[in-house]
């Protein structure tokens, strides 16, 4: 656990988009893939079906082909799927959900849809961490930083590591 958490803040705060070794910038979407796989490493939830944990987005192909590097990992000792679900019931089965703005339209209807229901949602669409989104991301000064919104996870039987809580810019 510990060299996660390391890998983590290194995320966090020691990789920004360009690096000096590097004359091309990390694509967005990798960053944001290497967040949402490290935020389900600081989750717990009430069960793993088939001891698997999957990690879905709705409309973002570049997030999802982003998160497949991470396939052969096993977070939790379970098996990896990620997946492209398409409606609320697919999205229930998932462990972690994406929501980006894409799906901008869908997003009132999925998080409500979505209470209390044990699914990690993740978006980096502004303004839905307190309205239903249990993680926000953002790009600050070319770092992504995150927001956490606690009574939702635990309205939604997840139980957030206190590492996690810690790392985040603000946690509600």
């Amino acid at each position: 656990m510990t060299r996660r958490l390391i890998c983590f803040v290194l995320l966090l705060v020691g990789l920004p988009f360009s690096s000096v070794s590097q004359a091309e910038p990390l694509p967005e979407y990798a960053m944001k893939a290497a967040f949402v796989y490290n935020f389900t490493l600081f989750t717990d939830w009430p069960a793993l079906p088939n001891n698997t944990l999957q990690i879905c987005t709705m409309e973002s192909d570049a997030l999802k082909q982003e998160l497949e590097q991470f396939i052969e990992n096993k977070p939790h000792g379970a098996r990896l799927v990620i997946a492209k679900v398409s409606n609320l019931n697919a999205a229930k089965q998932c462990q972690a959900l994406f929501l980006s703005e894409e799906d901008r339209q869908r997003i009132p209807g999925i998080l409500a849809s979505l209470e209390r229901t044990p699914v990690l949602t993740i978006t980096d669409v502004q303004g839905l961490v307190g309205k239903g989104a249990i993680i926000g991301m953002k790009i600050e000064n070319k770092h992504i930083i995150f927001e956490v919104d606690s009574v939702a996870a635990k309205k939604s039987g997840l139980h957030l590591s206190a590492k996690l809580l810690n790392l985040a810019k603000i946690v509600y």
